[in-house]
């Protein structure tokens, strides 16, 4: 990623205003792009896809203090603490780095070279080292406009992480490993320091020597709007424990693109109401997708005619129009 970046080192620590900030810079600051590092304390983030309720653990939540928040990217619930670091590109889009996530971790990766870390993209979003999880990744396109955000763990509580969330069986089935914390591991046991602060250097300097980074501080009408944006959004229960409509009919499957969910109320042969959620990797509004599923015959040929008539890896990213419509009916 050889261009210049405005460079936030974000200090702050609320996971809702941090969303709120990446927002924020996506879509009011067009002519920018940005680099922004920052953390959240205990908290577990989901997708803007999926239920809430599925993806956490209650008793655990509630007990150890954590936060939940709905991000507006796709992909699955991560958890975050302050041994966990998050960068965000925010940038124009273009058709040299398109949409694919590996035109943003390649940086990643290249700077965890940098420092003796030999990791690799694997899967449909994640940096692995020995075939270990360290980083998570999700995307989100707005107008011309591209965010894309990662987690690095480095020294995060791994107990914690697994308690904080549920994980479905299924997500192991097609791998060796069957638990978070075997399929997990944190960065600094591969570094001979395990100070935050130290690493964050290391990895901005990485940065550094492959794109012009300018500093940016935030302004005070900036603070007030992404402030504004946190209060009426982000800290909102209502935006992230959506309620769920109770809908005639529930499929589910997890294919390759991730786990998918589809709810659907019909009338006769006519789909009257559609609701999709998962941990798929989508980029764009699923309202549009469930919008143009509504008021169309209830019938495989239907539905898939209808997916197929829009850029589908826009809204379910890896699956298919086929492995919708086998969802539904099989």
């Amino acid at each position: 990623m050889n261009k210049k970046l405005y460079f936030i080192n974000n200090k702050c620590t609320s996971p809702y205003f941090n969303l709120a900030l990446e927002e924020y810079l996506l879509k009011n600051k067009t002519n920018m792009d940005f680099l922004v590092l920052w953390q959240n304390k205990n908290t577990v983030v989901i997708g803007c896809n999926q239920n809430a309720y599925e993806e956490i653990n209650v008793d655990f939540i509630e007990k150890n203090g954590v936060s939940v928040v709905r991000r507006i990217t796709g992909g699955g619930a991560v958890y975050h603490d302050m041994g966990n670091l998050n960068f965000s590109f925010i940038t124009e889009l273009n058709e040299e780095n398109g949409f694919t996530i590996n035109d943003f971790t390649r940086p990643v990766i290249h700077a965890l070279s940098d420092i003796g870390i030999c990791a690799e993209a694997n899967g449909k979003n994640d940096i692995t080292v020995n075939g270990r999880k360290i980083s998570g990744n999700a995307q989100r396109i707005y107008k011309n406009r591209i965010l894309h955000h990662g987690t690095l763990l480095f020294n995060s509580d791994i107990s914690k992480l697994s308690g904080a969330l549920n994980v479905r069986p299924e997500k192991f089935s097609s791998k060796s490993t069957k638990s978070v914390e075997s399929r997990v591991i944190n960065l600094s046991e591969f570094l001979p320091y395990s100070d935050m602060e130290d690493f964050k250097e290391n990895i901005l300097r990485s940065f550094a020597n492959s794109c012009k980074l300018e500093p940016y501080s935030l302004t005070d009408e900036d603070i007030y709007s992404i402030e504004k944006l946190s209060q009426e959004k982000y800290a909102e229960p209502s935006w992230t424990f959506q309620s769920v409509q109770s809908m005639g009919i529930k499929a589910s499957a997890y294919y390759p693109g991730g786990y998918i969910e589809v709810r659907l109320k019909t009338e006769g042969n006519k789909i009257t109401h559609c609701k999709i959620s998962g941990d798929f990797m989508s980029v764009c509004d699923i309202s549009v997708l469930e919008s143009a599923l509504t008021d169309i015959a209830f019938s495989p040929k239907e539905i898939k005619k209808t997916a197929d008539s829009l850029p589908l890896k826009k809204f379910l990213g890896d699956i298919t129009s086929e492995e919708l419509v086998k969802c539904i009916f099989n």
